[in-house]
């Protein structure tokens, strides 16, 4: 069993076609292709450069899996940035403006209703309403930014 990897396929169609391209081949006993991972599986004597020939004339890049990249197999290079840009990049900068933003809500808490129903000492610099109500409306705006 051999297993090439499949550039260019993007639905359930795609992944029809390039399984019947393979299973024209002859020698081909079976074949299966993921689209989850691009993956052609072929099981039978074919040669892989006929496969791959084949999956070429269907309109697919395609090379054996593991094969250096060669001016023929360039579209390894295009599978690993392909990859790199499935990254997830985007939680872990939401998971720390969620930790900002409940650092700076707990101290608002603190300030705005500690003292109140909690019974927490107010810090004596806060001890008038003015100066309470600024820190109280500059905390939520920082809240309200991140």
């Amino acid at each position: 069993m051999e297993q090439y990897i499949v550039t260019g396929m993007s639905c359930a169609a795609c992944q029809a076609r390039v399984e019947k391209a393979a299973k024209t081949v002859p020698g081909v006993k079976e074949a299966n292709v993921s689209l989850l991972t691009n993956t052609l599986m072929v099981e039978g004597d074919a040669k892989s450069s006929e496969v791959i020939k084949a999956v070429k004339d269907a309109g697919y890049g395609a090379s054996i899996k593991g094969a250096k990249p060669d001016a023929e197999n360039a579209a390894i290079d295009s599978i690993a940035a392909q990859e790199d840009a499935l990254k997830d990049r985007e939680t872990p900068v939401l998971k720390a403006r969620l930790i900002r933003s409940l650092v700076l809500l707990l101290a608002l808490m603190y300030l705005s209703m500690g003292h109140n129903m909690l019974g927490f000492p107010l810090p004596v610099i806060l001890s008038n309403s003015v100066s309470d109500a600024m820190t109280q409306m500059l905390l939520c705006i920082m809240v309200m930014y991140i």
